[in-house]
């Protein structure tokens, strides 16, 4: 297994556990987040808590990884997902894509790419 395969299945478990503290381990204090679209997510997100924390403010926490690939080269990490999104008067899911620049051990950028843009900025919206 490549060690940004390592970094990113690492920063997936941090993810699922809830551990900020494993998370902090493999993600960079300045990550850079970049998400498509037109919903209060979109734009360029910096900090390693901000997307997390706009997306559980939207989703009262429910939002889960189900993770069908993950890959890993010298300077990238791609991890194929189903996302889903439980809240008490909608749900969602949908596929997603991320690519992630890893630089020494840490995931220092994100590029957030959701199949259906449409639907998930009206979901976010």
């Amino acid at each position: 297994m490549h060690s940004n395969e390592k970094v990113l299945r690492a920063a997936l478990d941090a993810i699922a556990a809830g551990d900020q503290e494993a998370l902090a381990t493999v993600v960079a204090d300045d990550l850079v987040v970049h998400v498509p679209g037109r919903s209060p997510l979109a734009g360029e997100l910096h900090g390693r808590g901000v997307f997390g924390a706009k997306v559980r403010e939207l989703t009262g926490g429910t939002l889960t990884i189900e993770a069908h690939d993950v890959l890993g080269s010298d300077d990238h990490a791609v991890g194929v997902y189903t996302m889903r999104v439980e809240c008490p008067d909608r749900s969602f899911e949908w596929r997603h894509t991320n690519v992630y620049h890893i630089r020494d051990g840490k995931i220092v950028e994100t590029w957030q790419n959701p199949f259906e843009q449409d639907a998930f900025d009206d979901f976010f919206s």
